[in-house]
């Protein structure tokens, strides 16, 4: 009797078990997944800047950037240097490759436009938040960091950022810079992206009367008008006490001509053809690493000093179960399984 009862205790307990398993499945099935919003900027920089946009997972991305000299900064010199293009302001090379979806590490060269030339640099980016299509996650944060090394010959004057003294400690650690970055990003529409980049620049050497770490505060932007095509824009202000290093609020604003330092603005035209993303840019930047321009900029758009800049991005995707649907159509379309 005993053993009857037990069995069928047990039978009852499994089917009430089993009526609960079925419950939550269907009630999990009801519950909408969440879907993350995707391409709040087309490649992993907006002009000079960082987007909150990593490299995709097993994918290289090149880029090739190049940024040519003022169009109009001296009188009749325009003519002489074709507005500019006769002259090489500088240029950079990158390699990108994405470890995971949100994980990004990359290495590259450029030329420098800064007292700090021929700039090796390494960099690690990581998107820590999605925003989701229904803003219940309002925004995209993704975190960037670098390192960067100048390779560039030792001045003879030691007053200068570029003297680097021989068989020393400080002949390397002075040739070092770095950045950190957080990239807060919205895609408000379809069409409209807006991203915030509070930053911080630390040099170890750096010129008379200016500091070693600096605080920066970006704004970037993008309008798309058509899935292979938009206007992008970007705009960095110095957070320091007015007079370090020459710096003073919105000179170009307050027409302060011939400043010691003006801040980054960058308008610029992107669009897709047959698998690159070519961005056009006008510029008052010379310099395109972040420890390059962000500091170092005397350029004022008032007076001419402005430049055309273009950019060109390759992404490989390296995993063959993907496909080869960079080929064709645009980045933004899904790949095919």
């Amino acid at each position: 009797m005993r053993f009857g009862f037990t069995l069928l205790l047990l039978i009852a307990s499994r089917l009430l078990f089993a009526q609960v398993d079925l419950l939550d499945e269907l009630t999990q099935e009801d519950k909408p997944k969440k879907e993350y919003v995707k391409y709040t900027f087309k490649t992993t920089r907006v002009i000079n800047g960082h987007s909150i946009e990593p490299t995709p997972a097993k994918a290289l991305d090149f880029r090739i950037s190049h940024r040519f000299g003022d169009v109009a900064a001296t009188p009749n010199d325009h003519i002489h240097s074709m507005f500019g293009f006769d002259q090489a302001a500088d240029i950079l090379f990158v390699f990108e490759y994405g470890i995971t979806d949100d994980l990004t590490v990359g290495a590259g060269r450029a030329k420098g436009a800064g007292p700090m030339r021929e700039l090796w640099n390494t960099s690690i980016k990581y998107r820590a938040l999605k925003q989701t299509k229904d803003f219940k996650i309002p925004l995209t944060i993704t975190l960037y960091g670098n390192a960067a090394i100048s390779s560039m010959r030792s001045s003879g004057d030691p007053t200068q950022v570029a003297f680097f003294p021989k068989n020393t400690y400080l002949g390397f650690s002075d040739r070092m810079s770095y950045t950190l970055q957080a990239l807060i990003a919205c895609k408000a529409t379809d069409w409209l992206s807006v991203q915030l980049t509070p930053a911080f620049v630390w040099r170890n050497r750096v010129p008379y009367n200016d500091k070693n770490g600096l605080f920066f505060l970006g704004l970037s932007g993008r309008a798309k008008f058509s899935k292979r095509a938009g206007i992008i824009f970007e705009y960095f202000l110095p957070i320091t006490k007015a007079g370090v290093g020459g710096r003073e609020y919105f000179p170009m604003v307050r027409g302060l001509k011939n400043a010691a330092y003006y801040p980054a603005l960058n308008i610029g035209f992107e669009f897709e053809t047959g698998g690159h993303v070519f961005h056009i840019n006008f510029t008052n930047t010379r310099g395109m690493l972040d420890q390059d321009f962000l500091p170092y900029n005397t350029a004022n758009w008032a007076q001419g000093a402005f430049r055309l800049g273009f950019t060109i991005s390759r992404t490989f995707q390296l995993n063959q179960k993907m496909g080869k649907y960079w080929k064709k159509g645009s980045v933004e379309d899904e790949p095919k399984k």
